[in-house]
């Protein structure tokens, strides 16, 4: 039970502190995790701003044909000598090259460019609602303004983004009337290399470039090989487009490694201080031990006189240094020692102190913190701790009993006995030792009035 005891304050210092250092760790991470979530919600804002800025660019050359148009007063001569212009312009800033470049009055494609690979687009009607792919370019009607598509598949292969640009007239007045519609068409996979979307994975960054169709349903138009797990979202616009930019660490947001090795050292730390704590517990007690070995009369391994003086006693008012003790206290005397000395020897006599002392120390419970103590040659102080009168009278008999039936074989008529004297403790003020040594001296000396082989109390 002891043992179990001194074994509880390294266990909860080891919980303890795996507790706290694992909670700090936790704390910081945390903290990490948001930071690296803003970093990746940073690349993400960067990549989707390089997005927007070059679509933005690469479009606006839907507004230099609107001008165009404008300037000619609806007439198409210009296109043949312009587009060329446009295109290569276009290739030149950008690096993207267009997919193709297109007028239409009144909403049907009358000139293309290139026109190798885009003749079926020639006739094409854009403001048929019955015709697939017509909802941007009637929306932009509509509206009056630009409409962006979302990346679709392109007739002549490969996928393409475009831009439905209406285009109004002076028609008298204030009122502009509807001329028709240009387009441009990039090409979308060119977009991707230019702004350098699969430079991530080179990062270690997956990402997903997606958006949400008509049915709100998640369309993927760029992903790295490992789709983004638990991503930061970004989400932009571009013109009337919305579109979203999902990132995440290729390796995840937990680094399991390091958090291993961290809990590791956490779980050593923790088991360091504990066993400091066990160890230096196990010093207590060694010293403590040393200490009484260095207190114990040589001879009956009982406690000396010197260890009252400086471990139980403040040595200036006879106090108990243990404010919790109640000791009872007797002095023993052994009967006639001297004769015993002087008839058997020396050597017999110092067995009798060891047969006797033997007795006390059966006759106290050190669990309890009774002592016994030599107090020199042949007399004996016996503290019993927190102990009844009724015990107290009990033992001091018992010992005075005991002591009689001491036999040496070898020395067969060699009797021993005891006188007693004993003082029982009352309270703190009036159980002080150096009172309580002189009144149970004071027993002791009656008990030897009265013939010895008794106690008195």
């Amino acid at each position: 039970m002891k043992q179990k005891k001194e074994l509880i304050l390294p266990i909860a210092t080891f919980l303890v502190v795996g507790v706290i250092l694992s909670g700090l760790y936790i704390i910081v991470s945390k903290q990490a995790a948001m930071q690296n979530r803003e970093r990746y919600r940073y690349i993400a804002a960067s990549q989707s701003n390089m997005i927007r800025d070059c679509i933005d660019t690469v479009l606006a050359r839907a507004y230099t044909l609107s001008a165009l148009v404008f300037d000619n007063d609806g007439s198409t001569t210009f296109f043949d000598r312009q587009a060329e212009r446009i295109y290569q312009e276009t290739k030149n800033d950008t690096g993207i090259s267009l997919k193709n470049i297109a007028i239409a009055p009144d909403g049907v494609v009358e000139k293309v460019y290139p026109a190798s690979g885009n003749e079926a687009l020639i006739g094409f009607n854009f403001m048929d609602a019955s015709k697939p792919g017509n909802e941007e370019a009637i929306a932009a009607y509509q509206k009056g303004s630009l409409v962006i598509t979302n990346p679709f598949d392109l007739v002549q292969g490969g996928t393409g983004l475009a831009g439905r640009l209406p285009v109004f007239l002076p028609a008298g007045g204030e009122k502009e009337a509807f001329w028709g519609l240009v387009t441009v068409t990039m090409d979308f996979h060119e977009l991707i290399d230019t702004i350098n979307l699969r430079n991530l994975s080179n990062m270690g960054i997956n990402y997903e470039l997606w958006y949400k169709n008509d049915n709100g349903e998640r369309t993927s138009m760029a992903a790295s090989e490992r789709m983004p797990i638990d991503p930061v979202s970004y989400e932009f616009s571009i013109d009337n487009l919305t579109w979203f930019l999902d990132v995440s660490p290729a390796d995840g947001w937990i680094d399991y490694e390091e958090t291993a090795v961290v809990f590791c050292v956490i779980f050593a730390v923790a088991l360091l201080i504990a066993l400091l704590l066990l160890n230096r517990g196990q010093i207590k007690k060694a010293n403590e031990k040393l200490q009484r070995l260095a207190h114990l009369d040589s001879l009956t391994s009982c406690y000396s006189r010197h260890y009252v003086n400086t471990i139980l006693l403040n040595q200036r008012n006879g106090s108990w240094n243990d404010p919790d003790s109640r000791y009872s206290l007797a002095i023993i005397d052994i009967d006639n020692f001297k004769s015993i000395n002087d008839s058997y020897g020396h050597d017999t006599g110092d067995r009798a102190i060891i047969a006797i002392a033997q007795v006390l120390e059966d006759n106290s419970k050190h669990a309890n913190g009774d002592c016994v103590i030599r107090h020199g040659g042949d007399e004996f102080v016996l503290l019993f701790n927190d102990v009844t009168n009724e015990r107290f009278i009990s033992k001091l008999a018992s010992i005075v009993s005991d002591v009689r039936k001491i036999r040496f074989p070898d020395v067969p008529d060699m009797r021993l006995s005891v006188s007693i004297g004993g003082e029982y403790y009352s309270d703190p003020e009036t159980s002080l030792y150096y009172n309580m040594i002189r009144r149970a001296d004071e027993k002791l000396y009656q008990a030897k009035e009265n013939g010895r082989d008794q106690y008195v109390i």
